[in-house]
């Protein structure tokens, strides 16, 4: 039998987790970083509508004491949604988280000079 009578040699392939892997931490990766975009870009400029209204719901979520009638329910999770995207910090007062939102949804909230004509 000459070599080229013979038949191939299979070839053995070995299971590789880092094609699993490498896709998997990418597409990973890009969800937080578009989530973070979105939170930024989109999310939190909704605000600034009205973000003092924002904050005094924020406020009331806070308080022990509130109480949330269904008529309000809706405002009170949008003023919720800030608690998602800037959690207060486990040392900070329910006065100075109100105060640090204040500060974010104020520099959000202003016109940038790109924006001006």
């Amino acid at each position: 039998m000459t070599s080229s009578e013979r038949p191939p040699a299979t070839e053995i392939k070995t299971f590789s987790p880092l094609k699993i892997i490498i896709p998997v931490l990418f597409a990973l990766l890009a969800i937080s970083l578009m989530a973070q975009w979105y939170a930024s870009h989109v999310s939190l400029p909704r605000y600034c509508e009205n973000p003092e209204q924002a904050l005094h719901n924020l406020d009331q979520l806070l308080r022990p004491e509130a109480k949330i009638s269904d008529a309000e329910r809706r405002q009170y999770m949008i003023a919720a949604k800030l608690l998602f995207l800037h959690p207060q910090r486990e040392d900070e007062t329910v006065d100075d988280y109100q105060q640090r939102l204040r500060y974010l949804l104020l520099n959000e909230c202003q016109p940038s000079s790109h924006d001006q004509p």
